[in-house]
């Protein structure tokens, strides 16, 4: 089952780009490049190659690999990272999907729940803590949320403050495995450093939904 915590870890979330960074991204793809080798293949400028690099590397899809020899000095070689290489792949979703199919029929309800809520703290460990009161780090972790892919507002009731979602970051999955929900339950659990519960819709369009008592 620790495998299955590797598997759910590795499904990271694909990136919104713009066309010429997406561009640059797949000349990358074949091999490691200059600058002026990505501008003469996308018929850029260097500046343009130059700031999309910039944007890539912060997303930590692109990184410098070496230096290439020239006639004055040397420059510099751009390579894809994994994170890069996942962008374009269509086989991580299905792949994870057909797994927890298997991991249903191999382990009660409760395991699953269990191994998912593991998951869920442990990917809470990839970013900062939010500072300040309660309302203040639940709003962080709507944002966290639409980071994600979610679309969050928080709003009080009943005592609690409430993040709901008009969509799920992972609708793909918990409309046929809600045990999947269990993820980002203890991810904002761990992350607010609070105990959070989920009030989830997962029929037709799965849609978000945690309760932190106030």
């Amino acid at each position: 089952m620790q495998f299955l915590i590797g598997t759910v870890r590795m499904a990271i979330p694909l990136i919104r780009l713009s066309l010429p960074a997406t561009k640059v991204l797949a000349q990358l793809r074949n091999g490691p490049r200059t600058v002026d080798e990505l501008a003469k293949a996308l018929h850029l400028t260097p500046n343009a190659v130059r700031n999309q690099l910039a944007k890539l590397q912060t997303l930590s899809l692109t990184a410098r690999s070496g230096a290439r020899p020239s006639a004055s000095k040397p420059s510099v070689l751009y390579s894809i990272t994994l994170e890069g290489q996942i962008q374009f792949s269509t086989l991580y979703l299905p792949v994870l999907t057909q797994f927890l199919q298997v991991a249903e029929r191999r382990c009660s309800g409760a395991q699953l729940e269990t191994f998912m809520g593991e998951t869920g703290k442990a990917l809470a460990m990839r970013y900062h803590k939010p500072a300040g009161g309660l309302r203040e780090r639940v709003n962080a972790a709507a944002r966290l949320l639409t980071s994600f892919g979610g679309v969050c507002e928080v709003r009080s009731a009943n005592k609690k403050l409430v993040i709901r979602s008009a969509g799920c970051p992972l609708g793909a999955l918990t409309s046929d495995h809600p045990a999947v929900c269990k993820v980002l339950e203890c991810l904002l659990s761990e992350y607010l450093e609070t105990r959070v519960g989920k009030c989830c819709s997962y029929f037709e369009e799965p849609r978000c939904c945690f309760e932190v008592p106030a």
